[in-house]
């Protein structure tokens, strides 16, 4: 039955937690230099995310930690989340905290065998060191930020000899470092322009070529046709509509980049509108189509060939008329919101009285804003009306009262 116990608590606590109960102390009296895990979900001291007791903050940050390769790593570096892989929490309270590794080996004999399954992928993957507890003090000629920081100077001396070579037409937001390679490679994404430019009006970083000032959008249509299956004497035929002129981008880019997204991004921009049709594809066999990519100032109209398409058959519809038609939509529900809210205010006015109204409250406070004080004046006079009236109605005689 004790190693029963054992092995249940070896499960249920982390190896701080054990190592202090062994000590005799208890959930009530322990050192200064722990606390309860507040993730707490039970009584219990287990039931919570670090299973047992956790280092104060305070604490962590004076403690060292060492890799497998000898870097040291201050504690500071673990007060931010932990992580949990192959049934094991990788935590301060454990001794084996991770740490991504700087020298990004995939194979390195000094880490947990368990973490050499745990391998990113692309150019900025992330492999994990464990670190253990160490009584050395810390200093940064070995520690793991020194490394960090020669490689931050080796990657801006690598991006200057790079500008250097194509003669100063670098954008920033369009380099990439390859941790794998250590050399940087420039990659041309109008998305990515249109995300993050701030040259419009001025020069490209990339080309020295203007950036227009004038600002345009991606225009597309969707073409989407399916059978009808509601039961009816309509039942299998065939239901084909556009809606045309449905815009890219959610605010208006310059026109130069959307000349650049237009040439390069088709089938970017074609995958993007037909995935929004994913479920009806996937479910009811719709047959989705972007067509007409272009990029334009505003949106064009064809109105012969809307003409042409509905004698066709095909219903059509435009972006714009439909979001005209739920910006109206919405401003008239807030219209008859307000108009609620109004004639609630007005029925209270005349219940309880403007005078009173407690001199802050939200009430006085609306009706000041919405009714103005000639509103407010009628108000006040209906319901003196309405007293005046009720003090005037005649009082009906009750049989008993004359019997007594």
């Amino acid at each position: 039955m004790k190693q029963e116990q054992t092995v249940l608590q070896e499960k249920e606590y982390n190896l701080l937690t054990r190592n202090l109960l062994e000590e005799g102390y208890t959930a009530e009296n322990h050192p200064d230099y722990v606390r309860t895990c507040t993730s707490a979900w039970g009584k219990e001291l287990w039931q919570n995310l670090a299973g047992g007791f956790e280092y104060t903050p305070d604490h962590l940050r004076k403690m060292t930690f060492r890799t497998g390769c000898g870097l040291l790593v201050k504690g500071s570096c673990f007060l931010n989340g932990s992580m949990s892989y192959m049934g094991i929490e990788w935590i301060p309270e454990n001794d084996n905290p991770v740490i991504a590794c700087p020298y990004r080996k995939k194979e390195c004999g000094l880490r947990n065998p368990v973490l050499g399954g745990l391998n990113g992928r692309g150019s900025a993957s992330v492999l994990f060191c464990d670190c253990h507890r160490t009584q050395e003090l810390y200093t940064y000629e070995r520690s793991m930020e020194k490394v960090r920081d020669e490689e931050e100077k080796e990657k801006r001396k690598k991006y200057d000899a790079f500008s250097e070579q194509v003669s100063g037409h670098v954008c920033h937001w369009h380099m990439k470092y390859d941790y794998r390679t250590g050399e940087w490679r420039q990659q041309f994404d109008p998305m990515v322009c249109a995300q993050f430019c701030q040259n419009v009006g001025g020069i490209c970083s990339l080309t020295q070529q203007p950036v227009s000032g004038k600002r345009g959008n991606i225009f597309y249509d969707v073409k989407t046709s399916h059978i009808r299956q509601d039961g009816t004497l309509f039942d299998g035929e065939e239901i084909v509509s556009i809606e045309k002129g449905i815009r890219l981008f959610p605010t208006a880019k310059s026109m130069t980049i959307c000349e650049q997204a237009e040439k390069l991004c088709q089938d970017w921009i074609r995958s993007r509108a037909e995935g929004k049709y994913r479920m009806e594809t996937l479910l009811y066999g719709w047959k989705v189509e972007a067509l007409n990519i272009r990029a334009e100032q505003r949106e064009s109209r064809d109105l012969m060939q809307d003409l042409q398409d509905i004698r066709n058959g095909i219903q059509i519809t435009h972006a714009s008329d439909l979001e005209k038609g739920r910006r109206k939509q919405k401003k008239q529900k807030r219209q008859q919101a307000q108009e609620n809210r109004i004639k609630r205010l007005e029925k209270k006015l005349l219940d309880v009285g403007y005078e009173n109204l407690e001199e802050y409250s939200l009430d006085r406070i609306h009706a000041d804003r919405w009714l103005g004080e000639e509103r407010i004046a009628e108000l006040e006079e209906m319901r003196r009306q309405r007293i005046k009236e009720e003090q005037q109605k005649p009082v009906q005689m009750n049989i008993f009262d004359f019997i007594n």
